[in-house]
């Protein structure tokens, strides 16, 4: 079964987040490997991010045209709203991506190195930002935290755009954040990098040491995919586990994994939905040990 002509990616994230990013990479991946076909179709749907685009899809079942950028935020939301629709209810159809976090500070901070970070917030209340409670923002905000004793404040901002604005205008003193979204920051000048939350350095910033050669070894491994509406048929699941494939062989793909530091981590269909399981139990555990799990009903 040929997936329809139009095809259309919704994008769960807001402008000046990292799904858009992806979208746009995945739109030049298509013009560039099927020169004929008429180009992907973006579809904002991030203001409420995950959540929108999976509503949406809800009402979209069995639609062979339309699929949505995805990360754990199409995870954590259930869990943390007690929200009946979950990805069960709708058709994981890949896994594309592996990225990483960073530790960021303002450029003229007078502590953005790892070791003077540590050293600073052991002696100091600092703030950090995300854009909701048990984001991933937060759960490695109280692993810093948790690491070092640390006293630090948690500052829910608008949206996760709002989270660079809020550290730049000095309302938080330090973010993680993936390369997507600080690259821009950090090349206008406003942010420097002081650490890889990864077991090694990475491509991305390979002069930046991890936090764990600074004496606080935290890590996290974040996924970006795929996800369709429920319902759709094993025929135009299969043809989007092709499409997807090939767009992965393209210069605007290899392109955008360099300029981000992220690892290709291609895993579709069933070993994609079983994947998500095991995500699912991942942020269930350490949401209900951060006390961020609504009670039963």
């Amino acid at each position: 079964m040929p997936l329809p002509p139009r095809k259309t990616l919704i994008v769960h994230g807001p402008a000046g987040s990292a799904p858009p990013v992806l979208a746009e990479a995945l739109r030049a991946a298509q013009a560039e490997t099927m020169p004929g076909e008429p180009p992907l179709d973006l579809m904002p749907k991030g203001d409420d991010p995950g959540v929108d685009s999976m509503h949406y899809m809800e009402t979209r079942r069995g639609d062979p045209g339309l699929v949505s950028t995805c990360t754990p935020v199409f995870i954590q939301a259930p869990l943390l709203r007690g929200m009946a629709l979950t990805h069960r209810q709708l058709t994981p159809i890949a896994r594309m991506v592996a990225d990483r976090f960073f530790l960021v500070a303002r450029a003229d901070s007078p502590w953005a190195e790892a070791g003077r970070f540590l050293e600073h917030i052991t002696k100091n209340t600092t703030r950090t930002g995300g854009y909701f409670l048990g984001g991933i923002n937060h759960l490695l905000a109280l692993a810093i935290a948790d690491g070092t004793g640390a006293d630090v404040e948690f500052i829910v901002t608008e949206s996760e755009p709002a989270v660079w604005n809020a550290l730049i205008e000095g309302r938080i003193d330090w973010g993680v954040g993936v390369a997507a979204e600080i690259l821009p920051h950090v090349e206008a000048g406003t942010m420097t990098v002081i650490a890889a939350l990864d077991g090694a350095r990475r491509p991305a910033f390979p002069e930046v040491p991890t936090l764990g050669e600074a004496g606080l070894p935290v890590s996290f491994q974040l996924w970006r995919g795929i996800m369709g509406p429920g319902g759709l048929s094993e025929e135009a699941q299969a043809a989007w586990h092709a499409h997807f494939e090939r767009l992965r062989d393209s210069t605007a793909w290899r392109s955008y994994l360099a300029r981000n530091g992220q690892e290709d981590a291609f895993l579709p269909g069933r070993d994609f939905r079983d994947f998500l399981e095991t995500e699912w139990d991942w942020y269930e555990k350490h949401l209900g040990l951060a006390g961020l799990l609504p009670a039963p009903a």
